[in-house]
Order: C-alpha cells, then structure tokens, then sequence
C-alpha cells in the first residue's frame, strides 16, 4: 500500500505494514473532515479563522497518550 504520508516510528524510520499504513491514513482522514467540518461551522458563525486555528493548535499541544 502506498501511504499518502509518511508515517514514522520512535526510532524516525518509516512505517511499512500495510495495515498499520491503512489505520493511519482512515484515522488522519477522519480528522481531517471532522476539523473541517467544525472550522467551516466557527466562520459560519462569525468565529476569527486565525482564533479557530490557534484552539485546534492549543488542544494538539495539550493532548496525551491516553492508554496506560
């Protein structure tokens, strides 16, 4: 599988398993159209596109790994 992006591991080398690859890239889709949705709702509704972008900056800073 061709991987749209290159995923990388801890050691910074390359993803190569095919279903690990698929994860990833239907996992980054959904977010992408997720984020979309919810900037193109903020402007619709009069939000600053830049404050919009600065929260999503913010939560993607703040997020942890949530197994244990």
């Amino acid at each position: 599988m061709k991987s749209k992006l290159d995923w990388r591991d801890k050691k910074d080398k390359l993803i190569s398993c095919d279903e690990k690859l698929k994860v990833l890239e239907e996992n980054f889709d959904e977010i992408k159209n997720v984020t979309q949705n919810a900037y193109d709702d903020a402007i619709l509704m009069g939000c600053s596109e830049n404050d919009f972008k600065s929260k999503l900056i913010l939560l993607i800073r703040e997020m942890k790994f949530s197994y244990k």
